[in-house]
């Protein structure tokens, strides 16, 4: 009886102990096996159906889970007593030789994949008709299939295509753009080590400067594959061009023009080893259209903004195994905070019963999860901010310029933030001069745009800025925006000098008194009487040399508005220099050297 159940799980054993004699690794078998599975799987009923309605895994799922991760149980050697075998039945070596070949560890890491793939089945199979409703974990149910299938590129790509389809029913066209580049990428990656391709292992690392995933190394399952008729059907430079054309399609449709270039690119070495001049020719001109594009945007005074993000935060016990996690959600440009917390309102009310009630958290304050009403399912929505490669996150400023148009190029992002207003008094918002702001940086688990919606949040950190710190941030901002509207370099010779609109808006913004409280106001808080006295000198200094700064520019850019001027706009220019005289007189009340620096 005994052999009889421990029987199948040691004939696997001694499958890997062939597979380790013959090949050294468990490469092939995984192959093998991985195959095994998804057929296996297309025939067991991995779900059965609870009395409430509901699915949950079936025994058959349960039982097979068992036998996977038994497989790689070091306690074998009692298994094998049991069977009446010798306990040196695992152990392999080379002939003639005395070293084990025998790795636990390999042995470890097939099981892991196959109950990885497994448990994306499984999950996949239990969404059920909730698919429709949640999108996010419909898409992320085939993404976890694509990973788990992996070592089989035929599966592998079934899946991606699956999860491209799904975001481009969604118009998630970034998203779907990245499967296409994924595919793309197994199918170069085969090539490239087949050494029978136009590419190299650099227009791979290309791609994987768009797509991470492309940069996993997969030649052997490859080659594994192949060999048990899997894999060989679409590894073909044709079918790299086809889905290297679809990433360049969704890419441009989803405005992320440098993708589309860089995918361009890698199109061209094909069509040129095979002397393709018309093909080229329409390459090149497809270049020179995105080209023209990415010239608009960077030139336009309005930043691009190619989608919108949002921190969720899930609290409670029937958000499942989101429950007290942290998401950054990808969303279109064009949604609202106020769009995205009705959408997820409705996909999960829907899984509430009648013991649980749904609740939005609308402000960005620290959640103490064990502090929140039993009974009640929590979302935490707050609008954030991508955070560009080289940005200093201790900067007092102000993010409305963060994402100017000289950066367009940067639209790869893992890093967001946002700010939280606070006072010590326990208010959200107070006076100037009681004013803090706690800047929180949140690290997902891997970077936008990814081949899903949504990514989790692996890393938290927080700042805090003081109000005196806060107004000379506030200060700063103001005349970076004015000397981002004067310096910033033109895209043709012909729009060298500053846009005239922009500057008009900026100026007015910043030198008429009666729009202008914020920098009078800024004075009123710190320089005036009792609270300058609070003030260390160090930031006395700073507040001031920030004010002075910020009029310097103010100065300079009436002097540039003059000139580009016609007389139709004398009357407003002779408004901006009242403007500035008025606020000069004020400001002298708080600075009196603000009259001789200027």
């Amino acid at each position: 009886m005994i052999l009889l159940e421990k029987g199948p799980l040691l004939g696997c054993r001694s499958l890997l102990g062939n597979s380790f004699n013959y090949f050294k690794s468990t490469t092939r078998l995984r192959v093998m096996l991985t195959i095994t599975l998804s057929e296996l799987l297309s025939d067991v009923q991995v779900t059965q159906m609870k009395s409430d309605g509901s699915l949950e895994e079936s025994g058959e799922a349960r039982r097979l889970r068992k036998s996977l991760e038994e497989m790689a149980d070091v306690r074998s050697k009692d298994q094998l007593n049991d069977c009446g075998l010798p306990v040196t039945a695992l152990e392999v070596a080379a002939e003639g030789s005395t070293d084990n070949r025998w790795s636990w560890v390999e042995v470890k890491h097939l099981s892991k994949c196959l109950v990885q793939a497994l448990d994306a089945g499984l999950e996949h199979a239990l969404l059920g008709s909730v698919m429709s409703v949640d999108r996010c974990a419909a898409a992320e149910g085939f993404y976890k299939l694509a990973l788990a299938y992996a070592p089989v590129p035929d599966l592998h790509i079934m899946w991606l295509l699956h999860l491209c389809d799904a975001h481009q029913e969604m118009q998630s066209w970034a998203e779907a753009a990245q499967c296409a580049v994924a595919v793309a990428g197994v199918i170069m990656q085969a090539l490239v080590g087949r050494n029978d391709a136009v590419w190299s292992k650099e227009h791979v690392a290309s791609l994987c400067r768009i797509c991470p995933i492309v940069g996993t190394d997969i030649g052997a399952e490859v080659a594994a594959a192949e060999v048990e008729g899997y894999g060989a059907s679409k590894l073909t430079v044709d079918s790299a061009v086809k889905y290297l054309q679809l990433a360049n399609k969704l890419f441009a449709q989803a405005e992320l023009y440098h993708f589309s270039a860089s995918i361009q690119e890698l199109i061209i070495p094909v069509y040129k080893s095979r002397r393709s001049y018309g093909q080229l020719a329409k390459c090149h001109t497809s270049l020179t259209s995105i080209y023209e594009s990415i010239l608009e945007q960077e030139a336009s005074p309005i930043p691009f903004i190619d989608a919108t993000y949002y921190r969720v935060g899930f609290y409670g016990e029937r958000f499942g195994k989101l429950n007290k996690r942290e998401y950054v959600f990808r969303e279109p440009r064009d949604v609202r905070l106020g769009d995205i917390m009705e959408k997820l309102s409705h996909t999960y009310e829907a899984k509430m019963d009648v013991n649980h009630t749904l609740h939005i958290i609308p402000d960005s304050r620290q959640v103490n999860a064990d502090e929140l009403q039993p009974g009640v399912c929590y979302l935490q929505i707050t609008a954030v901010d991508p955070v560009m490669e080289d940005e200093d996150l201790e900067s007092r400023r102000e993010r409305i310029f963060s994402l100017s148009t000289g950066s367009v190029r940067a639209r790869v992002f893992d890093r967001f933030l946002f700010d939280t207003p606070f006072t010590k008094n326990g208010k959200t918002q107070g006076g100037l001069e009681d004013q803090w702001k706690r800047r929180t940086v949140l690290q997902t688990e891997g970077s936008f745009p990814a081949l899903v919606n949504r990514l989790v949040v692996i890393k938290s950190e927080s700042l805090e800025f003081s109000p005196v710190e806060n107004a000379i941030g506030m200060i700063e901002t103001r005349t970076a925006a004015l000397r981002n509207e004067l310096e910033e370099p033109r895209s043709s010779e012909g729009d060298q000098l500053p846009r005239l609109q922009s500057l008009q808006r900026i100026l007015q913004g910043s030198v008429a008194v009666q729009v202008n409280s914020g920098v009078l106001s800024v004075c009123t808080a710190f320089l005036s009487g009792e609270p300058a006295t609070r003030l260390r000198s160090q930031e006395l200094q700073q507040l001031i040399a920030a004010l002075l700064e910020f009029m310097a520019v103010c100065k300079r850019a009436i002097r540039v508005h003059f000139r580009l001027i016609g007389e139709e706009d004398q009357e407003f220019h002779t408004q901006l220099v009242n403007g500035f005289q008025s606020l000069t007189a004020e400001l002298s009340h708080y600075i009196p050297a603000i009259l001789s620096e200027l």
